[in-house]
């Protein structure tokens, strides 16, 4: 009897070491034959492929690291098996926290601008320019805690102005709304540096740091006393949704992000104009200036930014009516979902949509990299971004450099340094100026004193969304270009 029990046991183990081999055998066969994939929805970044092989790499152990990248990106069946694990997670670990308050924490970049396969994007667009994130280069959200102390559509003519730019004086000929009451629904919250979630809408949780928010005010004072002293120098911080469709206790104290843009503004030497943007999303907040499943403003959003830099900058703000509308239908699940995964969001994509400039003779080139080396023609408003990528509609992804060049003879150039909202806001600012600059500091390594001086920048707008102010990766590519 114990013999037979021996066998079955010998038997058992050789039919589960076969079965565990043939499985290994059939994934790696599968791993070769199977086309690789560029990008992971799941994750919000594009893959690894198989390196190019080198004695170097080699020396240094750097191939080996390539290849074990390459490995774990392109593993068959990934994205449903990093999904599924998603589902086993939420059923094995329900919410049982009091008020229905569910968490889930962000660790990592929500801005996966350049996770699309380039022919999504734009047919022009080189797919050798597109390299896989690195987890070095991911820029950091905001982290919790804080040292100090916190308190808590225009119809005018479109003219435009010439030369430098003078005091404001674009009027509206009718005055905004009045600001709309804070929706109310239920919430379930998702970690304090994370998501919360109101009926289908789903907002990034901020938490203020007064000591970053004054060195982000400095850093730009420093800037207006040096090279770009004789520049119109304008800083817009844009809030998150959060700020106005949360209940009061989500956005106070530490977590007020008007409190926190009024302590950068107060710190902005006179010569920095501030754009008032917080005030201008508050009179419309019964629109659609947020999408629900991603972090970004929609470009009516990016529509009233454009309308209060207006008025900053002494331009007068083309009204909707007279720019080309168009919408790419509800298929966006934007960062939050992808962060997530919760089924209010999942059931209710986004939609996109947007206007284009009334100035349609114009060029746009870009440049991915910091060493300039290798540029392509893209186009502003692009609908052929669709899906998870709807939000590249409107002037492609982050990248070192986007130059505009357009019939404008304004007289005004401007640079832009940006993080991802800005990519929404620079179609508009094709209605004015002769040429814009792009810069996103998290990939250009080039001076803008030098840019500036070349092409004889006459403006400067600093771009910033609230948990950019702290970012380290935007921050450090600011101080090195700066």
């Amino acid at each position: 009897m114990q013999k037979e029990n021996n066998r079955k046991t010998k038997q058992n183990q050789i039919i589960l070491a076969v079965a565990f081999l043939a499985i290994l055998s059939i994934m790696g066969v599968l791993h070769f034959i199977l086309p690789g994939q560029d990008v992971s929805l799941e994750e919000g970044r594009l893959l690894h492929h198989f390196p190019s092989l080198s004695y170097k790499d080699a020396v240094n152990g750097k191939q080996a690291e390539n290849i074990e990248d390459w490995y774990s990106d392109q593993f068959p069946f990934r994205d449903s098996l990093i999904k599924m694990g998603k589902q086993i997670q939420r059923i094995v670990y329900p919410n049982l926290n009091a008020g229905g308050l569910e968490l889930v924490a962000i660790s990592h970049d929500l801005v996966p601008d350049e996770v699309t396969p380039d022919a999504e994007v734009d047919a022009n667009r080189p797919t050798d320019n597109v390299q896989p994130d690195s987890s070095k280069d991911t820029p950091d959200s905001e982290e919790p805690g804080s040292t100090g102390t916190i308190s808590p559509e225009d119809d005018s003519d479109d003219t435009q102005p010439t030369g430098s730019a003078p005091e404001v004086t674009c009027s509206t000929s009718e005055s905004d709304p009045d600001i709309p009451d804070v929706p109310q629904g239920e919430v379930e919250q998702v970690s304090k540096v994370g998501v919360i979630i109101m009926d289908d809408r789903a907002m990034e949780n901020y938490y203020g740091n007064e000591d970053r928010l004054k060195a982000y005010a400095e850093r730009l004072n420093e800037m207006s006393k040096g090279w770009a002293s004789e520049l119109n120098f304008y800083s817009m911080v844009i809030p998150t949704a959060i700020e106005l469709y949360a209940p009061e206790k989500y956005h106070s104290g530490y977590s007020s992000q008007q409190a926190c843009i009024e302590i950068i503004q107060s710190d902005l030497v006179s010569q920095i104009k501030s754009v008032k943007v917080l005030e201008k999303l508050l009179a419309h907040r019964d629109e659609y200036i947020y999408f629900r499943t991603d972090h970004h403003w929609t470009g009516l959003g990016a529509y009233y930014g454009y309308v209060a830099f207006c008025e900053a900058a002494g331009w007068a703000p083309v009204p909707l009516a007279s720019m080309e509308h168009y919408t790419i239908e509800g298929t966006f699940l934007g960062a939050l979902y992808r962060t997530t995964k919760h089924p209010a969001l999942a059931d209710n994509p986004d939609t996109t949509e947007g206007w284009r400039p009334i100035v349609q003779d114009y060029t746009a080139t870009a440049w991915d990299k910091g060493d300039m080396k290798s540029s392509y023609k893209i186009k502003l408003n692009n609908t052929k971004s669709k899906g998870a990528n709807s939000y590249l509609n409107y002037s492609g992804g982050d990248r070192a450099l986007l130059k505009i060049e357009t019939s404008n003879q304004s007289g005004r150039k401007i640079i832009v340094v940006k993080d991802s909202f800005g990519n929404a806001l620079v179609p508009y600012l094709v209605n004015h100026y002769d040429e814009i600059y792009v810069v996103d500091p998290r990939y250009n390594i080039n001076s803008m004193e030098v840019l500036a001086q070349e092409n004889k920048i006459t403006d400067l707008l600093v771009e910033n969304y609230m948990f950019g102010t702290s970012n380290k990766s935007w921050l450090k590519g600011f101080d090195a270009i700066r």
